[in-house]
């Protein structure tokens, strides 16, 4: 692979002084890296006809639409990021036209059956506590990753996920089972971890367990239970459940830290169950007083 060009560092430094996630900010540099090494052009030589190579060779390898369009978002935010700091030797070679065109899938749930499943495979404790946090809290894996332990309030049963998705702060509550597994990782705590990790790499004590391990760690439980299922799966089943069980979908906006509550709603369409239980609820009243 070809040096990092020096723009891309520059890049990476103004994401990081504009407090974007570490998560975000290694998969843009990663987006770049790939592009400039397939290319192989310096950044102010770049033009759409390598922007249509480079799509090409991303379609012949299958990849999802919404990694293509990560990558093709990443390298359009470099270019307005080297307009923007004064140079107009680096034209914008990103078109409309290189987003590929995608549906937005509803998202995808884990039956009961399958949690079960899976986590009868989950016989470690601390994976356990961290999937179990996902499933009861709907946490993404990022907030999972950067959880520490002055983040847990113990008497208030709560926690703060700090900088989610959008830099934002939220509260999110603690169920009677993930407060218990807890308390119980707690005790299980090794004394060479630093202080303030909850989930911590266990084959180096020292650091705390990186995104990359966790989405691991699910992936082979998951092949382990002979299901589908990512750590995602875990965040949309939490929302699913809740509102199959009654809670208003301005509820759940708040306990998954989205922007817009459209992005809630889409849960709305998932949980057919409950638009069964409604309509089977009202048809009968609908009945007596109509029947015929």
């Amino acid at each position: 692979m070809l040096p990092m060009p020096n723009e891309i560092e520059s890049f990476t430094d103004y994401l990081k002084t504009r407090r974007y996630s570490p998560h975000t900010v290694a998969n843009y540099e990663l987006d770049l890296r790939l592009f400039f090494a397939l290319i192989e052009k310096p950044p102010a030589q770049i033009t759409w006809r390598d922007v249509d190579c480079f799509l090409q060779q991303q379609h012949r390898q299958g990849l999802a639409p919404t990694t293509v369009n990560r990558r093709i978002h990443a390298l359009k935010s470099f270019y307005e990021f080297l307009f923007v700091t004064g140079s107009d030797e680096y034209p914008m070679p990103i078109k409309p036209s290189h987003y590929v065109r995608q549906g937005r899938p509803l998202p995808k749930k884990l039956t009961t059956v399958e949690v079960k499943r899976l986590f009868a495979q989950i016989i470690n404790e601390v994976d356990k506590t961290l999937f179990l946090l996902m499933l009861r809290c709907g946490l993404r894996v990022a907030e999972v990753a950067a959880l520490r332990l002055p983040d847990i309030d113990w008497t208030e049963r709560t926690l703060i996920v700090r900088q989610g998705k959008g830099r934002k702060d939220r509260r999110v509550y603690l169920s009677n089972d993930i407060l218990s597994s807890l308390e119980q990782l707690l005790n299980l705590r090794p004394r060479a971890i630093p202080e303030d990790i909850v989930f911590w790499n266990q084959k180096r004590l020292s650091q705390p367990l990186s995104i990359k391990a966790i989405q691991k760690k699910m992936e082979r439980y998951a092949k382990s239970a002979n299901i589908k299922a990512s750590c995602h799966s875990l965040r949309h089943t939490f929302a699913s459940n809740l509102l199959e069980a009654g809670a208003e979908v301005v509820y759940i906006k708040e306990f998954l830290g989205h922007n817009s509550i459209a992005s809630s709603e889409r849960y709305a369409r998932l949980s057919n169950q409950r638009v069964k239980q409604m309509y089977l609820q009202t048809i009968g009243k609908v009945i007596n007083k109509t029947r015929v």
